[in-house]
Formats: structure tokens, C-alpha cells, sequence
């Protein structure tokens, strides 16, 4: 039977360790450990546990100076504070310097230590698939975000990326559509074929189809040579159409018999030609009452729907801001040679509060202008009001008063966390509330800490 994670345990006692080897060994890979010194050497060579089971009072070195140096290693290990002199401690003073995942007695029932070892295991197997993705997304796809909409995306291009299911991606204009559709071409087993991009966006009826299937030499005024369309291009690959909702309805009937047979004719020519591709389909449109319209094939629709992937709108996933922000800015100080310029604390707050009706196309622009315009290294508040052509009454506040509450104080966290890059400590601190309240206001507001 497989096991469920590494553990390590911690305690000076050689009993205590024979007695919790025998309690774990079953379930988890167990490493005993008998010291402080011991745990932070074993730790720095493998940092593959799942969760630490540590004793507090040991000679030499105590549970508490081991933990703080653990921490500095591995700050995402999950410590289980493991003690048989539980009245000698403040757990909240623990908590507060500490930041255990679990504080446990040796003297309760055995039950209650099993219970939270299973837990700060899955909470770390979940916390590193997780950054996992979240890494794998950046630097494969090019996909900035740990919100809890982005990870969403992320898993479902895991999901479907190996398969043939037709995709269809949903979100307004400049959300990164066709950062999703490369992302899932690359994550295919067509990787090593073409991927075709098409915009069907206001273009006549005619070059649509030619730009797609192709055409003979003069088969209309102006083709002077044969074409090669883009799914004859894409054969063994992927087409990827961009805002599908702006097709007519002639070219919208070849794409349904391409679905349903995989044939295809270039305009002119009477053979008939095979091809096998993915489609992976875009749209800022509603499809569903475009088919109510008559403007949509219904039979299409349900042929394209497939998988649905929605994008959220950047103002619904304002903590990617700052994360997004200094991508940008890295990025364009590399590639235009300008020196490394930042975003006042001010400015950075002005730009997770505007409400970014172009989404992250809007960002990236604003972002490169500023950078590339501004004469100082210092881009300020009003540099970024005066390019966006904002004042000050730039927020139009909507819902019911528990929504807008809940909403400012995400927005308020958000930039406090932002000025202390992602410091849970150092921002509670600021705003004069316990850290432990506010790592669970921060879970209830659903904010995650990139």
C-alpha cells in the first residue's frame, strides 16, 4: 500500500520516538529524529516532508529555536508543536511567534495528534501542487496570477490539455484568451504540431474563408496564387478560433462539416480534403443568445461547447494585480534597457483599485507606457491618474452594504499585503490586529498570498 506522505518526528526521548514510529509507520514514511541540530541538518538535505512532529522541551536546542530555523528553510512545512508540558507554554504566544499548523499535548488521546498530522499533510500536499501549478503556469505559459479563479484555469488545462475535447474559452476582451489556448496546445499530445490562431473579428465573409480553408488560384478577383488555409496548415495540430461569435453563418456551415467529418474543400477546388485538428474556440460574446438570434448555428454551438473555461475580469481577481504588475515591469526593463524603474506605494494602490475596463491587456499597456515615457525611475500617483485620464471619483460602488463592505476590505488587504510584500506579520502589524485573526480574515476573503 502506498503511503500517504514523509513525516518527520522530533524528540529527545528514544521511547517517545519507538511509541510515534509505531503510531505512523503504518500510513506515512516515517524519519526519527532525536534533536534540534539533527532536524535542521536532515531538513536542509531533504526537503520532501510533508509535516514535522516537534517537540518543544529538548536539551541543547528547544522545539521552539528549532522551529524558527526550520522555518527559515522550509517555510511551507506544516510544524506540529508536540509537548507533554502544555501548562509551561502560551499557545497563543506560539502562535503568534510561530505560526505552528497545530499545537497538540502529550497527554491527550493519541487520536487528536493522528487527526492533525492527516491534516497538515493534505494541506501541504494541496499547498505545493498548488504552487506547483501556479509555477508551471508562469513559466511555461506565461500565465501570471495565484488567485483562486486563475488556479481554476490552471487545473483545468491540466485536465483537458492531454485530451481531444473541443475547448470553448469565455471572458471579456484582454483577459488572456489566447494565453489559455496556447497553453493548452502546449500541454497536448499535438505539442510538436502547428497551432493556427484566427481572429474571425471584422473581416468580410470571403477572406474569412479563404484565410481558413484555403483557395485556388484564381478562383475569385484577387487570388493570384494557390492558398493554404489554416486547417489544412494545422493537420495533426490545433486551430485556435478567436472571437467565434463574429462568424457568418456560410463559413459557420463549413466549420460544422470539418467537426463532423473532418473534410474540407479550399474555395475553387472540387477535392475534397482531409484533416484532423483540435478546435479550441474564444468569445466576449453570449453564444446562447446569439443562437436565439438566428446569428448562431445552434447545431455548431453544441458541437464547439465542449469544455467551457471563463475568465474572470481583472477587477474580480485584484490580488494578481501586484503580482502581474511586477512581471510587467521586469519584463519591459529587460527588453528596453531602461534600468530597473518601480510604482510609488501610492501608485501601486491606485492601480489594484482601478477597476481595468481593458483587463490585463489594459495593465500590460499602462504598465510598458509608464515605464517607457516616464523621465524618473520613480513612476508616481499622478503620472499613472494622468495616463489612464482618471480623477478621483474614478470607482462606481455596486451591491448590497455587506458586499461593499466585504469588497473594501479585500481591496484594503489586498494593498496593505502588497506593501508589505505578502508580509502576514508585518501587515497585521500595521493595522494593529493579531496575525492569526488576520490569516483567517485573509482565508475568508479568499486572498491568495502568491
Amino acid at each position: 500500500m502506498s503511503k500517504l506522505g514523509n513525516i518527520m518526528i522530533v524528540d529527545d526521548d528514544p521511547m517517545v520516538l519507538e511509541a510515534m514510529h509505531e503510531s505512523f509507520a503504518d500510513d506515512y514514511e516515517v524519519h526519527l529524529v532525536s534533536s534540534g541540530q539533527e532536524a535542521i541538518a536532515d531538513l536542509m538535505k531533504n526537503r520532501n516532508f510533508d509535516a514535522i512532529i516537534l517537540d518543544i522541551r529538548m536539551a541543547e536546542m528547544d522545539g521552539l529555536a528549532t522551529a524558527s530555523q526550520l522555518k527559515k528553510i522550509d517555510s511551507q512545512v506544516p510544524i506540529i508543536f508536540h509537548t507533554g508540558y502544555p501548562g509551561d507554554y502560551s499557545e497563543n504566544k506560539i502562535e503568534q511567534d510561530y505560526q505552528p499548523f497545530d499545537y497538540v499535548g502529550k497527554n491527550e488521546r493519541p487520536v487528536r495528534l493522528q487527526r492533525a498530522v492527516k491534516n497538515a499533510v493534505i494541506f501541504h500536499q494541496l499547498k505545493k501542487n498548488q504552487t506547483d501549478l501556479i509555477q508551471l503556469a508562469r513559466t511555461h505559459y506565461g500565465m501570471v496570477g495565484s488567485s483562486s479563479l486563475m488556479q481554476e484555469v490552471y487545473q483545468i488545462i491540466e485536465k483537458i490539455g492531454p485530451t481531444n475535447s473541443k475547448v470553448m474559452i469565455l471572458g471579456p476582451t484582454g483577459t488572456g484568451k489566447e494565453l489559455v489556448a496556447r497553453a493548452i496546445h502546449k500541454r497536448s499530445h499535438r505539442f510538436d504540431k502547428p497551432l493556427a490562431i484566427f481572429n474571425c473579428n471584422h473581416k468580410a465573409a470571403d477572406l474569412v474563408e479563404s484565410e481558413l480553408f484555403g483557395h485556388l488560384r484564381g478562383s475569385f478577383t484577387g487570388a493570384v496564387a494557390d492558398r493554404q488555409g489554416m486547417f489544412e496548415y494545422a493537420n495533426g495540430g490545433t486551430v485556435f478560433l478567436d472571437e467565434i461569435g463574429d462568424l457568418d453563418i456560410t463559413t459557420q456551415a463549413k466549420i460544422l462539416r470539418v467537426i463532423e467529418t473532418g473534410e474540407m474543400q479550399r474555395i475553387g477546388s472540387p477535392e475534397v480534403l482531409r484533416v484532423d485538428v483540435r478546435l479550441i474556440c474564444a468569445t466576449h460574446h453570449n453564444l446562447e443568445k446569439a443562437v436565439q438570434q438566428n446569428l448562431f448555428r445552434e447545431d455548431l454551438y453544441f458541437r464547439l461547447k465542449g469544455v467551457v473555461i471563463e475568465l474572470p475580469p481583472l477587477k474580480n481577481r485584484r490580488e494578481d494585480i501586484p503580482e502581474l504588475l511586477d512581471y510587467f515591469v521586469e519584463r519591459c526593463c529587460e527588453l528596453g534597457s531602461t534600468g530597473l524603474k518601480v510604482f510609488e506605494p501610492a501608485a501601486r494602490d491606485f492601480l489594484i483599485e482601478f477597476d481595468w475596463p481593458g483587463n490585463v491587456r489594459q495593465l500590460l499597456d499602462t504598465a510598458q507606457s509608464l515605464i517607457y515615457l516616464s523621465p524618473s525611475y520613480y513612476i508616481t500617483i499622478q503620472e499613472v491618474k494622468d495616463y489612464l485620464g482618471v480623477g478621483p471619483d474614478r470607482r462606481k460602488q455596486e451591491g448590497s452594504l455587506s458586499e461593499r463592505v466585504r469588497e473594501f476590505k479585500k481591496l484594503t488587504l489586498i494593498q496593505i499585503l502588497d506593501r508589505n510584500h505578502q508580509n502576514v506579520r508585518a501587515s497585521a502589524r500595521e493595522l494593529g490586529v493579531d496575525s492569526s485573526n488576520l490569516r483567517k480574515l485573509i482565508k475568508d476573503l479568499q486572498i491568495n498570498l502568491p
